[in-house]
């Protein structure tokens, strides 16, 4: 009976079980099967991350490429960065066991990525994550340099993640120190010559950029002096324009002042004698 029982349980797992050739892929038409809303790199059919989980880690696999480019390499695709893939399942997708602690993910005839060998976008890590722990691949064979087994045991180290079925925690942690192993491998390759052109090449840029703007803070600076000095031309035009209106109104006040100021029996004489001038001209009027 127990017996029995064992072989129906061992069928129901294997029912509901994955293989490479039914687990959905994130950049077909079915991509929504994974849980993700656009095409991407991370596939979670059996729903082990939350939806918020989910686009984090969408996130950061997305980024992996872009934070391990190394610009300055010798090596063409190291300059274009690493692409992660990540498949989220309960079980072991299948056919293999997953024994030693490989998956077939990178490798499957329904792969994620380009299958053009001769470019760099085939070059992808894998991470499969299951219930029992990590599973990983590499494709890059032409020049990539696999990690250590140990390493990929420190990667591994935080299981306690796992034990607390804490899937999205675990899956993160893992993501960032990979991410860290390979740029600090990367980095092995940059060419120093080349980076020191560029740091010679900074410094030249920021001494042409001091010189640049100094000599705009000097010309600044002789703007603002003429304004001022024009300025102040114009505050003494203004000025003695007003005090030569004062010493002018001071002056005629003056002059009235200093005017005799007549009284009135010399006005009335005055008009007498206008009067007898009129009288004696009558005459001639006449004539």
């Amino acid at each position: 009976m127990l017996k029995f029982l064992l072989i129906i349980i061992s069928l129901i797992i294997k029912i509901h079980s994955w293989t490479w050739e039914d687990y959905p892929s994130p950049r077909e038409a079915t991509y929504f099967k994974c849980g993700i809303q656009n095409r991407t790199f991370v596939c979670d059919p059996d729903g082990m991350l939350t939806d918020q989980q989910r686009k984090e880690i969408v996130e950061l696999v997305e980024d992996f490429k872009e934070k391990t480019k190394r610009p300055l390499s010798t090596i063409p695709c190291m300059k274009e960065g690493l692409r992660l893939v990540v498949a989220l399942a309960k079980d072991k997708i299948g056919p293999e066991d997953g024994s030693n602690g490989l998956t077939y993910l990178c490798k499957n005839e329904r792969n994620w990525t380009s299958s053009h060998k001769t470019t760099c976008d085939s070059d992808v890590h894998g991470i499969e994550l299951n219930t029992d722990g990590f599973r990983y691949c590499y494709s890059a064979t032409r020049w990539l340099m696999p990690l250590h087994v140990d390493e990929y045991e420190w990667l591994g180290r935080e299981s306690h993640h796992l034990k607390n079925k804490n899937y999205y925690e675990a899956l993160k942690y893992y993501i960032e120190n990979l991410q860290m192993l390979y740029i600090h491998r990367f980095s092995i390759f940059d060419n120093k010559d080349a980076s020191n052109e560029d740091v010679s090449s900074q410094q030249s840029y920021n001494k042409f950029y001091f010189i640049l703007s100094a000599i705009l803070f000097s010309i600044i600076g002789v703007s603002y002096l003429l304004l001022y000095y024009r300025i102040r031309l114009l505050l003494n035009y203004f000025n003695q324009k007003e005090t030569l209106k004062t010493r002018l109104h001071k002056k005629e006040t003056e002059l009235k002042l200093m005017t005799p100021i007549q009284t009135v029996e010399d006005v009335v004489k005055r008009m007498e004698k206008n009067n007898e001038d009129e009288e004696k001209s009558k005459p001639l009027l006449n004539l």
